[in-house]
């Protein structure tokens, strides 16, 4: 989905089916694009987030590297959030009022069993960012009705949504339980940093492209 071409029409942008960082920075760069030439006074009517897929990268790197490469990408990928929209482009557009185009962790279930439920949860906790529900409805914005997914933050009335939508999560309920009994609210994604640059540097030595996992 183009989010240059959504944002002079409608209210809500959404950039899907991100898997690697030159693809996100595309991403970034068209919403700030939008944000400039489209000709809105008001730009706070604008929404938008990204959709970064997460647990799926894992499956298609070598199987040494399950577990890491996935949650290094998306720690890395946070640092890019940050690079590009609190510098002086992005200040200059939040001005006149525009939003941050919010980053989503997409695909944060478990594809192995073997591994803990909460592995792509945890490791992904800050700030700003959104772990979500899918839910299907309508929305009237700008002049316009469309069909948009609807995303909850995370854990945020998501048991009285699930009482209506048993089986629109991404996140499975043994991995929203298990965050709820084990583990705390507490920003860890930046924690390691320099790890991840390290793990995700290691992959193209190796002979695993990101530009491959990507497309």
């Amino acid at each position: 989905m183009d989010v240059l071409l959504l944002i002079p029409n409608f209210c809500y942008g959404y950039a899907q089916l991100i898997f690697s960082l030159a693809r996100y920075e595309s991403v970034i760069d068209a919403y700030l694009d939008g944000l400039e030439v489209s000709g809105l006074s008001d730009l706070s009517r604008v929404t938008s987030v990204a959709s970064f897929l997460v647990s799926q990268v894992d499956i298609l790197v070598d199987k040494m590297l399950e577990k890491i490469a996935a949650n290094a990408q998306a720690a890395l990928a946070y640092q890019l959030y940050q690079k590009k929209f609190f510098g002086p482009r992005s200040e200059a557009l939040v001005k006149k009022g525009a939003k941050k185009q919010r980053l989503l962790w997409a695909s944060t279930s478990i594809k192995n069993p073997a591994y803990p439920d909460t592995l792509y949860v945890t490791p992904l906790v800050v700030p700003s960012t959104v772990s979500h529900l899918f839910i299907l409805t309508v929305v009237v914005g700008c002049g316009h009705v469309f069909y948009f997914l609807y995303f909850l933050e995370f854990i945020l009335n998501v048991h009285i949504y699930r009482l209506f939508f048993p089986h629109v999560s991404t996140m499975p309920d043994q991995a929203l339980q298990a965050f709820i009994d084990h583990d705390t609210v507490a920003r860890t994604i930046d924690l390691n940093v320099s790890e991840a640059e390290g793990i995700y540097n290691a992959l193209e030595k190796l002979g695993i492209h990101w530009s491959h996992v990507g497309s």
